[in-house]
């Protein structure tokens, strides 16, 4: 948490390798039974045979033909092209001493729109990313006083090349000559080093507790250029955090845990959104970021946490603000406020969760409440403003009013021995500004504004369960149920609500052991079974290409073979 989580974090837990092993596949998918979609993927680990050092190595591809749903001759599924791979390397030095490494690097095409085969000037409307990413990370950790104390260490950094193209002739021949000026580089490099200390020493009032305190320090630059619409941006942020956390009592049937970020933000840079504008910026924040966790274990298996924390964004300009859109044949630009604030978060949570097993049988289940206040959110909304020389429309992103986001989710979870297991969720939210803001603006002075945060169903679901009639037979049934919620479609400046969506899969897989060793693997299914999607999709040079909602593909067939040996 801190500097960047606005509604909480993610938390990914790499896997050490724990064997030898190595496996490969390939998965084959026809959008609308017609449209090819295929990806091999790789996987190998090593494992030293006293266990201390560990090597992964993984790769995919993946190449998708564009879709066009509709058969107006644009695309919604994207042309796309992904090779990526990468590896991590452990080492347990001794048993107080661990050290590991990684590296990865991405490569992907995408493209949509029309006329694929002409380069993208050439073409009424494209929409084309080329990203070149690498990136890699160490880190080591040492534990002393009996395994009571650890500190760690670690460093990372990733680098982005982005060329990019959003623009066309709109099916105007006129304006072929101007639609060659529409690329544009991004250059963006990140690096994150920080020190952890952990400690179980001290114990205030006789408390058993751990201590968690930490020094991080996260630098970005990323300079973005597109010279045909005049935009250019330069800018450099570092921010320096300061953490610590106590847990009181981790092991009792009461828990809690204390903790503080202090983060001090400098952003500077300079930002030019067309040819008429140039600003400078150079701003410190300073922001501090409590929280605050209690755990009460009620009885065997049920479990009562609630917590606090806060949150904080810079008023920097993002990866998503460097993204673009077309409109009406032409780019969607979004420029930066000069005056835009931080944004705040405060969330407050309580969740009951509960878990019985037996030896055949385990069912748990999980009830939540949440709410979070957002103080000045950032908001993006589309001004009748067009770039000087050019049609490009300009969205401005601003600061709205108060927004909040609070509802109660449920999950049950069931399993039966070796013959099935599900689970099933529900949320049910509200999402709204405390006023109503303007979110989309016409050159004839239309306007749309609402007190309803976009493209956020009040209420949605998902369920996913796997049966196993044999011990080599599988069926895997999952659907995601979406309720209805607002999008603005800009091109005619009004505000539509969506309606249900049930995203429906099926799959069926066979596990053949071909040997002790060695097992292939057969499946066969449908993705989004009941063909929910878009009935509203908008058509023609001239669409609102930002207009589309719903479940990703149409019907989609699925046929997929691995093979893994140890």
């Amino acid at each position: 948490y801190g500097a960047g989580a606005i509604a909480g974090t993610v938390n990914i837990i790499t896997r050490d390798p724990l064997t030898t092993s190595a496996s490969v596949s390939s998965t084959t998918s026809w959008i609308n039974a017609r449209t090819p979609d295929a990806t091999i993927n790789a996987r190998g680990t090593w494992v030293s045979d006293d266990l201390n050092t560990g090597l992964t190595l993984f790769g995919l591809t993946r190449t998708r033909v564009p879709f066009d749903v509709n058969g107006d001759g644009y695309s919604e599924v994207p042309k796309l092209w992904n090779a990526s791979g990468g590896g991590r390397f452990v080492y347990q030095a001794s048993e107080q001493d661990r050290f590991s490494a990684e590296g990865h690097w991405i490569r992907e095409f995408r493209r949509g729109g029309d006329h694929f085969d002409l380069v993208p000037h050439e073409a009424d409307i494209a929409e084309q990313l080329d990203h070149a990413i690498g990136g890699g990370a160490v880190s080591y950790e040492h534990a002393f006083s009996g395994d009571r104390q650890r500190i760690a260490g670690y460093a990372s950094m990733q680098s982005t090349i982005r060329y990019s193209y959003y623009g066309g002739t709109g099916g105007d021949p006129a304006a072929a000559e101007r639609a060659k000026l529409y690329y544009g580089t991004t250059n963006d490099i990140i690096g994150v080093g920080g020190v952890q200390f952990t400690s179980q020493e001290w114990q205030p009032f006789g408390i058993q507790s751990v201590l968690s305190t930490g020094l991080e320090i996260a630098g970005n630059h990323v300079v973005d250029e597109m010279p045909g619409y005049g935009r250019s941006i330069d800018q450099q942020t570092l921010s320096t955090g300061l953490y610590a956390q106590l847990q009181l009592s981790p092991a009792s049937p009461l828990s809690i845990a204390l903790g503080a970020r202090f983060d001090a933000l400098d952003i500077s840079g300079t930002y030019q959104f067309d040819p008429s504008s140039f600003e400078q910026q150079d701003r410190t924040f300073y922001v501090v970021n409590p929280r605050i966790s209690i755990i009460g274990k009620l009885a065997p298996g049920l479990q009562l946490r609630t917590s606090y924390a806060s949150g904080f964004r810079g008023p920097q300009a993002f990866d998503e603000d460097l993204h673009v859109s077309t409109l009406q044949g032409s780019a969607r630009l979004i420029r930066i406020d000069p005056s835009l604030r931080p944004e705040r978060s405060h969330s407050i949570s309580m969740s009951l969760d509960g878990n019985s097993a037996s030896p055949t049988s385990a069912v748990g289940f999980t009830l939540d409440g949440f709410a979070t206040l957002l103080q000045a959110p950032f908001v993006t909304s589309l001004t009748p403003d067009t770039v000087p020389g050019s049609s490009a429309s300009i969205a401005l992103k601003t600061n709205g009013d108060a927004a909040w986001v609070a509802g109660i989710n449920a999950e049950a979870r069931i399993a039966f021995s070796k013959q099935m297991e599900a689970t099933a969720a529900i949320t049910v939210q509200d999402a709204r500004y405390v006023t109503a803001q303007v979110l989309a603006q016409g050159a004839d002075g239309s306007y749309v504004s609402s007190p309803y945060i976009t493209r956020t169903p009040n209420v949605y679901g998902s369920i996913t369960s796997s049966f196993f009639p044999t011990d080599e037979f599988t069926i895997d049934v999952s659907a995601i149920v979406t309720g209805p919620m607002h999008v603005i479609n800009e091109r005619t400046i009004t505000m539509h609500r969506t309606p249900w969506f049930c995203d429906a899969a099926l799959q069926l897989g066979y596990d053949l052991h071909l040997n002790d060793l060695v097992e292939l693997t057969i499946a066969a299914g449908v993705v989004n079974v009941f063909n929910a999607y878009q009935s509203d999709l908008e058509s023609g040079p001239l669409r609102d290409a930002s207009y589309i909602y719903g479940p990703l593909r149409p019907r989609t067939i699925t046929l997929s073979m691995s093979l893994a040996w140890q």
